[in-house]
C-alpha cells in the first residue's frame, strides 16, 4: 500500500517543543499516517485534515467497513491507562497544553494526573496517538423497520388538541381511550394545552412531543414523553431543545427520532431513546433548503424520504441513514399533473408512497361537479423506482395528520389517528387504517 509521502511522518521525526506529533492508528496499533502540528492548532482542524488527506481507498486498506461506508461512520479514540476512550469532537478544545504541573489537557481531555510520577516519566509530551475506528454512527437500528414496530408496539397515542389529554389506541383490544394527564405531572412539567404547533411521533409504546413555538420572546422548545403503558404519565425530557415550528418527526427503530424541517431550520436533530438521555445530536449534513411541515417515511430499511410542497413545487429528498449520506435531491419526471395535495400523511405501497389527507389547494370547482370522476377527488402517489408522481385510485379526504408517517400494525396494514369535527362541531377521533395489499382505507370513529 503506497501512501502519500508528502504527509506521512515517520516514527523517527523529532517534534520541537512548540509542536506535537499526532499519529493516527488502527485499534490494533497499525500506523495509518502521522502529522506534526503547532500546539495551538484546533483539534477539529486536526480531524478535518485527516479526513481530507485520506480517501476511502486508502482507509479501506486499514479499516474493515461495508458498502454503507461514510467518513461520518469513523470514530476517534485515545488511550488512557491502557483503555480506549472516545474523543467527543463537540467537546474538545485545542492541542495546547495548559499545565504540566497539575494535568496535561490534551484535545480538551485530562490525559493523566501529574500526581502519578511514574506515568509522567513514561510520557512523551511531543507524541499523541489518535485511534481510528469504523463503526455505524447509529448503531441501534433494526434490520427491518416495519417488523420491529409490529412486534414491539401495541399502543399508539395522539395528543388531544387544546387539552392536557391524549388518545391511546390498543391494537390488541382494538379500542381507543381518552386519558387525562396526571395533575401532579402537569404541575411538575408545566405542560401546556396541546396545540396544532406541537409535533409528535410514536415510538416503542411512548408518545414523544416536540413543542412548537411561534413566540419570538421564547428562546427554546420543550421535548416531552408520554408513557402509554403507564397511564397518565408524562415526563419532561428537556426544556432546551432548539425552538422549532412547522417541523416533523419520524421514529427509526430501534432507538432514534429524527426531527426534520421547520421554519428557518436546516439542521436535522436526532434524539436517541435511552434512559436518562436529555440531549440531542445534529445530523452531520444540513438540509438543502427550508422545508415546512414535511412528510417523512422510511423505505428499504435505510432511507428516509422527505416530501414537501409548501410552495408551488413538490420537493423530494432522501437520505441514507446507514451511510450517513448527504441529502439527495430527487428529480421528478415531468408530467402534466397539478400536484396540489399538501401537508399529507404518507404510507408505503409496494413501490410507491401514497399521499393521504392534508389539503387540496386552488381547486376552484363547482361543488356539484365534485364527484367520483372529478380529478380533484383523488390522492397522489410517488413511485420511487421511476421517480414519477401519478394520481392514485384513492379518494381524497381532508384529514389533518400531525404525525405524517402511517404506523405498521401488522403485515401490510398501517394506521394513524386523526381528530375531526363531528356533527355537533365537537372534536372527535378517527382510527384510519390502510391495507396496501387490498388498497382499502378504513375509517373507524368513536371512543370505547
Amino acid at each position: 500500500m503506497n501512501l502519500d509521502e508528502n504527509y506521512i511522518i515517520t516514527n523517527s521525526i523529532n517534534c520541537n517543543k512548540d509542536t506535537k506529533l499526532l499519529k493516527f492508528m488502527t485499534t490494533d496499533e497499525k500506523l495509518i499516517c502521522a502529522y506534526e502540528y503547532p500546539l495551538e492548532t484546533n483539534a477539529n482542524q486536526v480531524i478535518e485534515d485527516f479526513l481530507k488527506k485520506n480517501n476511502e481507498n486508502s482507509l479501506k486498506y486499514f479499516l474493515d467497513f461495508d458498502e454503507n461506508f461514510s467518513i461520518h461512520n469513523l470514530s476517534f479514540y485515545y488511550k488512557q491507562e491502557g483503555k480506549l476512550k472516545k474523543l467527543e469532537l463537540s467537546n474538545i478544545k485545542s492541542l495546547k497544553i495548559d499545565s504540566l504541573e497539575d494535568t496535561v489537557e490534551y484535545l480538551g481531555l485530562n490525559y493523566f494526573n501529574s500526581s502519578s510520577t511514574s506515568s509522567m516519566t513514561n510520557v512523551n509530551f511531543n507524541l499523541f496517538k489518535i485511534y481510528v475506528k469504523y463503526e455505524s454512527k447509529y448503531k441501534n437500528i433494526a434490520e427491518n423497520f416495519d417488523n420491529y414496530i409490529i412486534d414491539t408496539t401495541y399502543l399508539i397515542g395522539k395528543p388531544k388538541l387544546n387539552r392536557r389529554e391524549y388518545y391511546r389506541y390498543n391494537k390488541k383490544s382494538k379500542k381507543i381511550k381518552l386519558i387525562p394527564l396526571n395533575q401532579e405531572d402537569i404541575d411538575k412539567t408545566k405542560v401546556n394545552y396541546f396545540s396544532v404547533l406541537d409535533i409528535y411521533c410514536n415510538a416503542n409504546n411512548n408518545l414523544y412531543i416536540y413543542e412548537g413555538i411561534a413566540d419570538n420572546d421564547i428562546e427554546f422548545s420543550r421535548f416531552f414523553c408520554i408513557n402509554l403503558i403507564e397511564k397518565y404519565k408524562i415526563e419532561l425530557i428537556s426544556s432546551k431543545f432548539p425552538k422549532r415550528i412547522l417541523h416533523s418527526m419520524i421514529f427509526i427503530p430501534k432507538s432514534y427520532i429524527f426531527i426534520i424541517g421547520g421554519k428557518n431550520a436546516k439542521e436535522v436533530l436526532i434524539y436517541e431513546i435511552k434512559e436518562g438521555n436529555s440531549e440531542y445530536e445534529k445530523y452531520p449534513n444540513l438540509l438543502p433548503r427550508e422545508l415546512l411541515e414535511p412528510s417523512l417515511i422510511s423505505v428499504d430499511n435505510k432511507y428516509i424520504y422527505i416530501l414537501e410542497n409548501s410552495t408551488i413545487f413538490l420537493n423530494i429528498y432522501r437520505v441514507n441513514i446507514l451511510s450517513v449520506s448527504p441529502f439527495e435531491k430527487i428529480e421528478i419526471k415531468e408530467n402534466n399533473i397539478n400536484m396540489n395535495q399538501k401537508f399529507f400523511g404518507v404510507v408505503k405501497k409496494r413501490n410507491s408512497i401514497l399521499f393521504l389527507g392534508g389539503q387540496k389547494l386552488n381547486m376552484n370547482f363547482d361543488k356539484k361537479e365534485y364527484n367520483d370522476n372529478n380529478e380533484n377527488n383523488y390522492c397522489f402517489e410517488y413511485h420511487f423506482n421511476d421517480n414519477t408522481v401519478t394520481q392514485s385510485k384513492k379518494k381524497f379526504s381532508t384529514i389533518n395528520f400531525i404525525e405524517k408517517t402511517f404506523i405498521p400494525i401488522e403485515q401490510d396494514v398501517y394506521m394513524q389517528l386523526a381528530e375531526y369535527k363531528n356533527d355537533e362541531n365537537k372534536a372527535a377521533i378517527k382510527i384510519i387504517q390502510i391495507n396496501r395489499k387490498e388498497q382499502d382505507m378504513i375509517s373507524n370513529n368513536g371512543i370505547n
